[in-house]
Order: C-alpha cells, then sequence, then structure tokens
C-alpha cells in the first residue's frame, strides 16, 4: 500500500561496496536521520547516511505530516507527571522544532507544499478533557483558543486551536534535504559498536554514530526493547472540494483529518503492533471516511507505525552511559515530524559538546517510574507471553530479533511482532525495526 507521499520518488543511491571513513555515521534514512544528517554536514563533519531500504521507505513515507508542537492532550499530564518548568520545555523545544522546517525550507527554497495552518485538538462527545488541556495550554505559553466552531464534517462539544502550526508534503522536503549527503541505500547496518559500522560488504570506520533506524535495533545497552512499544494506524487520502482548515486530532474519537492539495487525509484506528490478526481497522477507517465524505473519491491508503515510551517521552541523546560516541533518536510516539527537527539539533549539540536546553528533558538515561511503570507492566505482559509462544514455535513463525511468535496481519499481508513491533512481508523481509534480519537469514 503506497502513500500520498511516495508517488514522489527519490534519487537511487547505491549500496556501500568496500570499507570507508567518516565523521560520523547515520543509520536510518527517514526524516530524524536525515535531519540530523544535514545538520552535522552544516557543522562541518564529514557525514555517511546507511539506510536499510530507500530513503523514506518507513515512517517517514507514511506519515500524516504535521508539524506541530500540539500532541493530543498532552500538556496537563506532563504537568502532572513532570512538572510546570518540563511541560513548558516540550513546548518550546518543539515550537523551535516547527521554526526550523520553515528556516530550511526558506533558505534552501525548497517546493514541498509547506503551510502554515492550525492545529485542533477536539472532543465529539465531551469538552471535559478538552477544558484541561486549555487550562494546560495557557500555563506553557501557547497560542490558543477555545471554540465549538470548526470545519470539519461533523459537530463538536468543544476545540483547542493551536496557532502558527504546520503541515507539509515529508518526501518532498526530505528529497530536497537530501540532495548533498552521502547516502548508501539498500545498506543494512549489522553491527555497531564504538568507532564502526558493520554492513554486508563494507565497514565504515568513525569516531559519533547516531542510531535513527526509529526502532533502536541494538540491544545491549540501552534495553530499548524493555522501555517502548509499537503501535499501528491508517490512512486513507481522499479527493474531495469540502476541505478543512487546519489539522485536527479527536481525543475520544482517536481520530486524525488533515488538509491536503485537492482532498483530506483521514486517519485512524490505532491498534497495538501484532493485534490486527482479524484485519478489519482499515475497512473501518475507510467506512468513517465514506461517513463523514459522502461524495469523496478514495485516492490512496496506507498504514504507518509509531514508537510510543513508557512515560510519553522521547528518547534523544546519548545510547546509554557505556557508549558515549553513540547516540540515538527514538520513541517519537505519532509527532516523528516535529521531533525530527529537534532531534537534529539537541544531537548535534551533544556532537559539538554544546549546551542544550533540553538535553536533561529528552535523555534516554533518565528514570521516570511513576510516569512509566503502568505501561512497562502491559509491554511486560506482551513480552513474557510472545517469548514463551515463540519457544515453542517454529523458525518460521518467530521475530529474528529476540524470538517471540510472530502474528499474521491478513489485512495487510505481513507478519508482526507484538512484543516490540518488528514487521515482515509474506517472503520475510524486514519492514520495521527492530529485528535486523530477514527470517531464515542467518
Amino acid at each position: 500500500m503506497m502513500s500520498l507521499w511516495q508517488d514522489v520518488k527519490t534519487e537511487e543511491r547505491e549500496s556501500l561496496k568496500g570499507n570507508i571513513k567518516a565523521d560520523c555515521v547515520v543509520v536510518g534514512g527517514g526524516m530524524a536521520g536525515l535531519m540530523i544528517a544535514f545538520e552535522l554536514q552544516k557543522r562541518g563533519f564529514s557525514v555517511v547516511v546507511l539506510e536499510a531500504d530507500r530513503i523514506c521507505s518507513g515512517a517517514t513515507g507514511r506519515t500524516t505530516a504535521k508539524i506541530t508542537a500540539q500532541h493530543g492532550d498532552c500538556y496537563h499530564k506532563f504537568i502532572k507527571n513532570f512538572g510546570l518548568s518540563s511541560a513548558k520545555m516540550y513546548f518550546e523545544s518543539n515550537t523551535r522544532g516547527i521554526d526550523k522546517y520553515a528556516r530550511l525550507i526558506r533558505e534552501l527554497d525548497i517546493d514541498c507544499e509547506y503551510k502554515k495552518t492550525p492545529s485542533y485538538i477536539y472532543g465529539r462527545y465531551s469538552e471535559k478533557e478538552i477544558q484541561k488541556e486549555t487550562a494546560a495550554a495557557d500555563k506553557v505559553g501557547a497560542m490558543y483558543k477555545f471554540t465549538d466552531k470548526t470545519s470539519l464534517p461533523f459537530e463538536v462539544k468543544g476545540a483547542l486551536k493551536f496557532e502558527n502550526q504546520a503541515q507539509f508534503h515529508p518526501v518532498k522536503f526530505a528529497k530536497a534535504l537530501s540532495q548533498n549527503l552521502r547516502i548508501y541505500e539498500k545498506t543494512p547496518a549489522i553491527h555497531i559498536e564504538d568507532g564502526k559500522v558493520v554492513t554486508a560488504q563494507g565497514t565504515v570506520d568513525t569516531h559519533y554514530i547516531v542510531v535513527a533506524t526509529h526502532y533502536p535495533i541494538i540491544n545491549f545497552p540501552g534495553l530499548y526493547f524493555l522501555r517502548q512499544h509499537q503501535e499501528r494506524s491508517c490512512c486513507v487520502a481522499l479527493k474531495t472540494d469540502r476541505t478543512i482548515d487546519g489539522m485536527y486530532l479527536g481525543i475520544d474519537d482517536g481520530k486524525s483529518l488533515r488538509s491536503f492539495h485537492g482532498g483530506v487525509i483521514v486517519g485512524g484506528e490505532n491498534y497495538r503492533t501484532g493485534e490486527n490478526s482479524k484485519g478489519g481497522c482499515l475497512c473501518r477507517l475507510k467506512d468513517y471516511a465514506s461517513e463523514c465524505y459522502a461524495e469523496a473519491e478514495f485516492v490512496s491508503e496506507w498504514t504507518n507505525q509509531d514508537v510510543l515510551t513508557h512515560d510519553g517521552l522521547p528518547f534523544i541523546g546519548r545510547y546509554s552511559f557505556f557508549t558515549p560516541r553513540i547516540f540515538v533518536a527514538t520513541g517519537f510516539g505519532k509527532w516523528g515530524m516535529s521531533f525530527s527537527a529537534v532531534a537534529s539539533d539537541l544531537i548535534a549539540d551533544l556532537i559539538c559538546d554544546r549546551k542544550n536546553d533540553y538535553e536533561k528533558l529528552y535523555t534516554p538515561n533518565r528514570v521516570k517510574i511513576k510516569a512509566a511503570f503502568p505501561s512497562f507492566l502491559v509491554d511486560a505482559g506482551y513480552s513474557v507471553k510472545g517469548l514463551a509462544q515463540g519457544f515453542f514455535s517454529k523458525k518460521e513463525k518467530r521475530c529474528t530479533h529476540l524470538g517471540c511468535r510472530l502474528r499474521e496481519n491478513r489485512e495487510e499481508g505481513t507478519l508482526e511482532c507484538p512484543c516490540h513491533g518488528s514487521q515482515f512481508d509474506k517472503k520475510g523481509k524486514v519492514g520495521f525495526s527492530p529485528a535486523k534480519r530477514n527470517i531464515g537469514q542467518k
């Protein structure tokens, strides 16, 4: 299933052949990896990007492409769990991320359908949670407005509007940004250690390594497979003249809507990776979209995968205490576009030994037991069950990451790991990490 954005073809890059050297290696050619590589190159480093498939072939090519600091009804929760100061920094860092996109697009003259637009969260059935988030938005310093009038194709009880957010075409932006980067495609990293990244056909000797593979592919140290899980969601693009005036997210119905040139993108039907064995998620979303826009024509449909940390904050920084020259960017939830910009500045500052105001907030080495423990228990249960079932399964039914039993997703024709979210196609090829090896590959 091709997304609306993947109609744009990027330049094919050769695979790595032989041994090379670079100051920095970025593993992963999605938006985060490309923005980090661009920023490091801008600061004078020689940089190599290693991509297992094609750039933007993963989550970046399947995003809804909202660039926003409004991440659902997050701020009243963050104030409660982390304090007002941390919530303000979260808002400020993502607002700076929006500004960075605008600056790059202007400076590089990138044609990527960039549009300044408001962002809304809405409640169809109650305004209680919206009112809570409105009070929190005031505390963190957002430019906001509470309203019950929207351009949605249904009535709402209330909506919180953030001004000066943005949307764009992610692949067009990435294509332009990557033009002068040294990228090797079809070059999966097999082994990563301090100062070296090993691939099937060559090795890169380097001083700094950034793991930007969506879900980290190094198990030890870091233990990221114990600290986050993955969820999938569905999207459909519809051609219609009845468009909307911004980007929307329902906090009680879980639906996402935004305009694009010629129509509307509708997203939703989220589920934990591995939990759609009976199928139907995409069909339900199409039925919902048809109810909202009966006259519309379906243009494309696709699914995507997001990494969610237990405490709700991304992991951006040093991979672990034991690997000071290896860095990571992961756990962006459903907000990968804005956090890619945040990660590019934060990781570049760390490598340059510069102060960054958000280092402590996003550090992968934090411990937030109160906020993380409930989600940790759920994930631990999935892992124990999946590993136990995998122990008694045939090889072709086990995930090549840690051996959990795979589940079939009949709707997409894939095999998925409910433990940590690896996905494989019908032939056993890895689609989403943390698995590095195809099924049957030694």
